[in-house]
C-alpha cells in the first residue's frame, strides 16, 4: 500500500513518523521550504512513547507520476482548497483519501471533488505541534483517539490495511461503522474548547482558576449542544463531562490547537469550526451570542494579524 502524505507539520507528520516506524511506504508532498528542511535535519517526531529520527522521501506536486492507494490529509481547514488541487494528480480510480481535518463540512467538499466512493472518513484527538525547530512535539495530554471508516457505514478492506498501518507504528486506531456521527461528535468538542478559548486567550488551567469560568465552559456547551442536536447529531453527556473536566483542572497547560495558532500569530481554522457552529444556528434560527462572540473575537484577531503583516518594517 503506497501512502501520500499532504505536508509534514503537526499531524501529518506525527502520523507520517509513525507510519515511517511501522514499515509503510510512505511519501510527503511538501512545500520546497520544508522538503529542504527535511532534506537537511529528516523528520524528527517527539512522540509521548518515544522520539522518531528518520530520513524521509518528499515529492513536489508536479513530480506525482502514478495514483497513491491512500492520501492522508491533515491541513489545516482554511487550505482545503489548495491540499485538493495539490493532491489531485495522486487520486486514481482506486485511491482512497482519509481527511483528518478538524470540522466537518470538508467532507462534503471532498465529496463534490473526488467523488463519494474515494472518501473516508476520520478523526483524531492526538494532540501535536510543530516546533520552530521544524520537529513535531506531541503534548502530555492523555487523549490518543483515532478514528477511520467508510461515510456508507460498511467495513471494507482499504480501512483494514490503513488501520493495520497505523496499528504497527503504533498508533491504535478503530474502524468505525458510524464515522460520521464520530465526527460530528468530534466537531462538537473541538468547536466548544475552540469557543472558550477564542474567548479567552487562555490555557485551561487559568479558565479553571477564574471564577466565572465554570459559568463560561456550561453556556457555550448548552449553546453548541442545541445546535448540533437541531441538525441531528446530539452529543453524548460523556463528551460534555469530558470537557468540563479539561477545563476543572488548574495547573494545566492545555491549549487547543486554535489557540496555539494564535499565540503563534498563524491564521486560525475559526471561520471554518466555530464560524460553522455560529452559521447553522442561524439556519435553525438558535441563539448563540457566546458562540458568536468567540466568532467576532476570532475575526478580530485576524483583522489584527493582517493589519500587523502589511504593516512596514
Amino acid at each position: 500500500m503506497r501512502l501520500l502524505v499532504l505536508g509534514a507539520g503537526a499531524l501529518g507528520g506525527f502520523f507520517g513518523g509513525k507510519l515511517l516506524r511501522g514499515g509503510a511506504d510512505i511519501t510527503f508532498l511538501v512545500r520546497p521550504r520544508r522538503a529542504a528542511q527535511l532534506r537537511r535535519d529528516g523528520l524528527i517526531v517527539r512522540a509521548q512513547d518515544g522520539e522518531i529520527r528518520s530520513p524521509v522521501r518528499t515529492i513536489q506536486q508536479a513530480e506525482i507520476e502514478a495514483p497513491y492507494d491512500v492520501v492522508l490529509l491533515a491541513c489545516k481547514a482554511y487550505d482545503l482548497e489548495s491540499a485538493m488541487a495539490a493532491i489531485g494528480p495522486a487520486i486514481g480510480r482506486d485511491s482512497a483519501v482519509l481527511p483528518l481535518l478538524n470540522g466537518i463540512a470538508h467532507i462534503d467538499l471532498l465529496k463534490q471533488h473526488f467523488g463519494e466512493k474515494r472518501v473516508l472518513g476520520g478523526l483524531t484527538v492526538i494532540n501535536a505541534a510543530l516546533m520552530p525547530d521544524g520537529a513535531i512535539q506531541q503534548s502530555q495530554l492523555r487523549i490518543n483517539v483515532t478514528s477511520i471508516g467508510e461515510l456508507n457505514g460498511q467495513l471494507s478492506a482499504r480501512c483494514e490495511a490503513i488501520q493495520k498501518a497505523l496499528a504497527a507504528g503504533g498508533i491504535p486506531a478503530d474502524i468505525s461503522t458510524d464515522i460520521v456521527e464520530a465526527m460530528w461528535a468530534k466537531f462538537f468538542g473541538f468547536a466548544c474548547i475552540a469557543a472558550i478559548c477564542a474567548l479567552t486567550r487562555s490555557r485551561a488551567g487559568a479558565i479553571a482558576e477564574a471564577v466565572s469560568g465554570p459559568w463560561l465552559v456550561s453556556g457555550l456547551l448548552d449553546e453548541c449542544t442545541r445546535i448540533v442536536t437541531a441538525e441531528g447529531h446530539p452529543p453524548s453527556p460523556e463528551i460534555a463531562g469530558w470537557i468540563r473536566g479539561i477545563f476543572s483542572q488548574r495547573d494545566s497547560v492545555y491549549g487547543p490547537s486554535l489557540l496555539v495558532d494564535m499565540e503563534e500569530g498563524r491564521p486560525t481554522e475559526g471561520q471554518h469550526t466555530v464560524g460553522d457552529l455560529v452559521r447553522r444556528a442561524g439556519r435553525h434560527g438558535i441563539s448563540a451570542p457566546l458562540l458568536t462572540a468567540a466568532l467576532c473575537s476570532l475575526q478580530i484577531y485576524e483583522v489584527n494579524r493582517s493589519r500587523q503583516s502589511n504593516t512596514p518594517a
